[in-house]
């Protein structure tokens, strides 16, 4: 369900998932006000506190694994305090289910380590040129979504098969192949980040961003989401998409 509220801080755009109350989802086009803070669902945790944005990186994660989009040890989450200028990553080569708040590890924008034993995530490098692209980011996951990815092998773009992902994602870019953990991949993410809320890395996986966690994580499983009813539906015959007014109609409706 989306709704337009106000948070205080202006009109934003709102959705609603199962089994959470409310999850702000901020016009990705235009910056954060600065210094502004959300509450994590019913938990009472906010972004500026470590411990809390830690266990949720955990949290998530564990999600991730058990809906299987990230794989034993692919796939890696980050995030930040608002508007920070370094950010906690899962650890590279631990089995994802059984990450702890303790196993992360801080970086700052340049991918250099701040805080932490582990050796962090190989794809660091892309997660902080987002970070550093993108002052309305704090969250970033990389999953290894299976449908969304083998779409992008074979070159099919994402289409506007459901209203929530035409209006919470938009268009999808299609990354072109670089080497994992190179400077190269980190350079065209930040490029194709510009302006969406989730990229899909050719012969790799996908990429999700939001405010906070809880949408970066909902950009990867409405991906995925779309992927799947898209390939369902070529099976069976033709892809119907949403119209374009249709979507503009919702837009100006909810004041998106």
């Amino acid at each position: 369900m989306i709704c337009s509220c106000d948070s205080g801080a202006g009109q934003v755009e709102c959705f609603h998932l199962e089994g959470s109350r409310h999850v702000v989802n901020r016009n990705f086009y235009e910056p954060a006000e600065s210094g502004l803070t959300v509450q994590m669902e019913d938990r009472g945790k906010f972004l500026s506190q470590d411990e809390g944005l830690k266990q949720e990186i955990v949290r998530m994660t564990s999600l991730l694994y058990d809906r299987g989009l990230i794989t034993a040890v692919g796939g890696n989450v980050s995030a930040r305090n608002a508007g920070a200028k370094e950010f906690w990553i899962t650890p590279s080569n631990l089995f994802k289910k059984d990450v702890t708040p303790g196993d992360l590890v801080k970086c700052d924008l340049q991918a250099k380590v701040v805080k932490g034993l582990m050796k962090p995530s190989i794809e660091t490098p892309f997660h902080a040129a987002i970070f550093r692209r993108r002052e309305d980011v704090n969250a970033v996951v990389h999953a290894h979504n299976p449908i969304a990815t083998a779409l992008g092998v074979a070159g099919v773009e994402i289409e506007p098969v459901t209203m929530e992902g035409a209006l919470l994602l938009g268009e999808v870019p299609i990354v072109p192949f670089k080497n994992p953990g190179t400077s190269a991949l980190a350079e065209a993410v930040a490029e194709h980040i510009v302006g969406h809320r989730a990229l899909i890395l050719k012969n790799h996986g996908v990429i999700g961003v939001g405010y906070e966690l809880v949408e970066a994580m909902s950009a990867v499983e409405i991906l995925e989401e779309a992927a799947t009813i898209m390939y369902v539906s070529k099976i069976f015959g033709k892809t119907t998409t949403i119209p374009r007014e249709e979507i503009e109609a919702i837009k100006k409706l909810y004041k998106i």
